[in-house]
């Protein structure tokens, strides 16, 4: 049996959503289309793109990911 773990609403920077919401396509999408799935380590690539700029973002998702967190949904 398997899990699938998704971190709801994380708390990153506008910009960083922003940045993943533009360069990582969406696993799942809410049936009202209020809210994406992100593969954690899609978004975790997109970011490292913008390494100087989004530290503390890169940083939280790599400890969501020490988590087992596997999806970012927002």
């Amino acid at each position: 049996m398997s899990r699938l773990v998704v971190e709801y609403f994380p708390i990153i920077s506008m910009g960083a959503k922003k940045v993943i919401s533009d360069d990582v396509t969406p696993s799942m999408i809410s049936n009202d289309e209020t809210s994406c799935q992100y593969e954690i380590d899609q978004c975790l690539s997109a970011l490292e793109y913008y390494d100087e700029i989004y530290q503390e973002d890169i940083d939280l998702v790599n400890k969501f990911i020490d988590e087992g967190v596997h999806y970012l949904e927002f």
